[in-house]
């Protein structure tokens, strides 16, 4: 990464704190218990009595709690054996970490430096994590240069950026509103506990500290924003409210931060329990910072309003309804590879009667397995099958629902799959917020498990952020039975940085439980020029390999399971009038295969193939192998994609997929494919947009979807989407039915 130091935004001559001591004093309530002696000496004009008294109270106070005990803390008469400061030693030297990368301050640290051209780099500096660590290498070792490297520190950024007048802040390095809040939250109320018994920790510097705690409450209390940010700043000042009841403003405090956050359980988060921006990752940032501080108010006994919990507990329920077998959560938009067992294990403390919480938590060891399997989260448009909880079972989401309030990406429709203990097909999730190519990627379409046209990505961005938040469901399509499942959804805001080219995408989904997946994708252009689309499916994998004559692409991986992906696309048969009389035999010259190209660890003449490695090296990525399917054609396109998982060691049993010929009312464009396995068994799939009449093979069906299984030309297991009648030859064969469901169609409303 490049280093260099760049200008400083919001950097200031002035000094802080601003507020005086004479204000400070002042807005302490009168006769608070314990303040009398502060009370006297701010009467007769002694502020250097006062704030040595204050300080003392501080010193002294048992209440308000904190989430350990400041007074436990150990008593070294000497350096303990085994004690690593590696962390606080580099500190000590101004070796200061942010986003995983650190910087060495020459002399004076300058808190508003950006040594590699980074934004996120001093703003995160200045939510003083590394504080915390000067304070567990005190308490680990009783040192009091680490206690003495926080004072001069704190009292040195204090001083260097005095609060903001009549602005947020949000335009500087260190006065954000989202730093404000995690900085009160966080780090500084713990080093404040930290390092309260010692020494170092002076009068002088520990009524700056609080006197820099009030500029924050207040700064908070008159500038919020939204979203997640809201749930920080919020919780801030809660903390504030909390810790230090003695000011006049702290009831206003903790009532103005309960109202925030209480009216954000429903403005910002959706009926299903998914939060507005659609992450997985922010989704936590969000719960996290309504749960801490529903929890320091109630640690201090302060009441919150009586449902608040009540209205958290949809937030873990999604965090369950989503999760994949192996307990983590895939990395949509923004978000990470989020393991919600730990998040249910807390939620286990507030609603001790969830037993499926306690199975997932204890990963089945405790508990009752969830009641519920497949399941479509409405309002955020993540339509999950699974086969069951086990980490073997098999898992895919489809993302078919809004663009989300924030953190966004260009993905709409993009699946992932997980199955026989592996993430298969996955999502980028997040990187560095800064404007590298590898940003950029992971936003884009293409670094997602969608569909391109003509080399163009989506575009939904750039509109303003309330119109990305639904007051009802989109109406995407779902249907769900104990052997089968179904989702629909679709795009239809066009491709390109102005949404020049216009072609509507339909994505249908059917899950064969519990073996494979069968994904049609309708593309429908508003011209007749021909146009080209790729649809692409990221690997994490080992390696795959291309089969020609089977349209397949597969996973190579060595001792883990794998994934093949077999793709069809209109060819001589989707849509087309023929039939076939042997149910047993593969229709004749409808192979109809998809160009497939494998693309891994490409750069030019754009960025494929990749995926961010993630945590402290999260400004690098790794090559994944990337199969795109890509077919150039004119009009109303059909591509079908069947999806099939194996464990470890085992054969894909499907000895070839291809085109089946259908004939539809009205012309109808229609999808049709034929799976043939070993052994004799071959699974026949019909995929129309809408309920029509449909003829293949010697069967009729009245329906959106068929499928059927047969063994010897007879069939033994047979499903209708969406439908009504199902014959062969004239005579009705029994065929279990799917009743779909339109996701919109609802009385539930959300606010926002």
């Amino acid at each position: 990464m490049l280093v260099l130091a760049v200008a400083v935004p919001g950097a200031c001559a002035e000094r802080g704190p601003r507020i005086t001591d004479e204000a400070f004093f002042a807005t302490l309530q009168p006769g608070y218990p314990g303040l009398e002696r502060v009370e006297k000496a701010v009467a007769s004009g002694d502020y250097a009595s006062a704030r040595h008294e204050f300080a003392e109270y501080l010193r002294n106070r048992k209440r308000p709690v904190w989430h350990f005990d400041p007074f436990s803390r150990p008593k070294h008469d000497k350096r303990p054996e085994n004690v690593d400061t590696t962390e606080a030693d580099r500190i000590l030297r101004h070796e200061l970490p942010s986003c995983g990368v650190y910087h060495k301050f020459e002399g004076e640290i300058d808190w508003n430096l950006n040594p590699i051209n980074y934004k996120e780099w001093p703003w995160q500096l200045n939510r003083h994590a590394f504080w915390v660590t000067l304070g567990r290498a005190y308490w680990a070792t009783g040192e009091e240069k680490y206690a003495r490297e926080f004072v001069h520190q704190m009292t040195d950024w204090v001083a260097k950026n005095p609060v903001p007048v009549d602005t947020s802040g949000n335009e500087t390095y260190t006065w954000r509103t989202i730093e404000q809040g995690i900085r009160c939250s966080g780090a500084w109320p713990e080093s404040f506990y930290l390092f309260l018994t010692s020494p170092s920790f002076t009068d002088d510097a520990m009524v700056t500290m609080v006197k820099s705690f009030v500029e924050h409450a207040r700064q908070l209390t008159r500038w919020h924003t939204g979203g997640n940010w809201l749930t920080m700043e919020a919780d801030g000042l809660m903390h504030v409210g909390v810790l230090f009841p003695e000011f006049k403003e702290a009831a206003d405090w903790r009532r103005v931060a309960a109202e925030r956050l209480y009216a954000e359980l429903d403005r910002q988060v959706y009926p299903d329990g998914a939060q507005i921006e659609l992450t997985t990752g922010y989704h936590q940032v969000s719960l996290d910072n309504f749960l801490r501080a529903w929890r320091i108010a109630r640690m201090n006994d302060f009441e919150m309003p009586a449902d608040y919990i009540a209205k958290l507990e949809k937030m873990f329920d999604y965090n369950l309804a989503a999760c994949m077998p192996d307990g983590t959560l895939p990395d949509l938009n923004d978000g990470a590879r989020v393991n919600v067992r730990t998040s249910l294990a807390r939620a286990l403390e507030l609603f001790p009667t969830r037993e499926d919480f306690k199975w997932v938590a204890t990963s089945g060891k405790q508990g009752r397995m969830p009641s519920f399997g497949s399941v479509a989260l409405a309002f955020s448009g993540q339509l999950v099958m699974r086969s069951g909880w086990d980490t073997d079972d098999l898992y895919l989401l489809m993302d078919a629902g809004p663009f989300g309030y924030g953190h966004q990406h260009e993905d709409a429709l993009s699946i992932v799959v997980y199955a026989h203990g592996r993430y298969h097909l996955v999502d980028p999730g997040n990187y560095a917020y800064d404007s590298s190519q590898w940003r950029k990627y992971v936003l884009s379409t293409r670094a997602h498990n969608t569909v391109m046209v003509d080399g163009l990505e989506q575009h939904r961005r750039g509109r303003p952020r309330e119109h990305y938040v639904v007051a009802k469901p989109l109406p995407n399509k779902w249907a769900s039975t104990e052997r089968f499942d179904y989702a629909a959804g679709r795009y239809d805001d066009g491709y390109g940085d102005n949404n020049e080219v216009r072609v509507s995408h339909a994505r249908h989904v059917f899950f064969v439980k519990p073996e494979y997946w069968i994904v049609t994708d309708f593309l429908t252009p508003a011209d007749d020029r021909p146009h080209l689309y790729e649809s692409m499916f990221h690997l994490d994998a080992d390696g795959a390999a291309v089969d020609q004559e089977t349209g397949s692409v597969s996973t190579t991986n060595k001792n883990a399971s794998n994934l093949s992906i077999y793709g069809i696309c209109r060819g001589n048969g989707l849509g087309s009038p023929r039939s076939t009389p042997d149910a047993s035999a593969a229709p004749a010259a409808s192979r109809a295969h998809i160009g497939v190209r494998v693309v891994s660890g490409q750069v030019e003449p754009v960025v494929q193939g990749w995926v961010p490695k993630g945590g402290v090296t999260r400004y690098e990525c790794r090559p994944i192998p990337t199969p795109i399917f890509s077919q150039e054609t004119a009009g109303p396109t059909g591509f079908a994609y069947v999806l099939y998982p194996t464990p470890a060691g085992a054969k894909c049993p499907i000895d070839r997929v291809e085109s089946m010929p259908v004939d539809a009312d009205g012309g109808v464009l229609t999808s049709g494919v034929a799976v043939r396995f070993g052994g004799g068994r071959m699974d026949y799939f019909i995929q129309a947009p809408r309920r029509t009449r449909l003829k293949f093979l010697d069967f009729e069906a009245d329906a959106a979807g068929v499928y059927l299984r047969t063994a010897g030309g007879r069939v033994v297991s047979a499903a209708l989407v969406d439908g009504t009648v199902l014959a062969r030859g004239g005579e009705r064969i029994a065929a279990e039915s799917l009743p779909v469901r339109d996701l919109s169609r609802t009385k539930v409303r959300h606010a926002f």
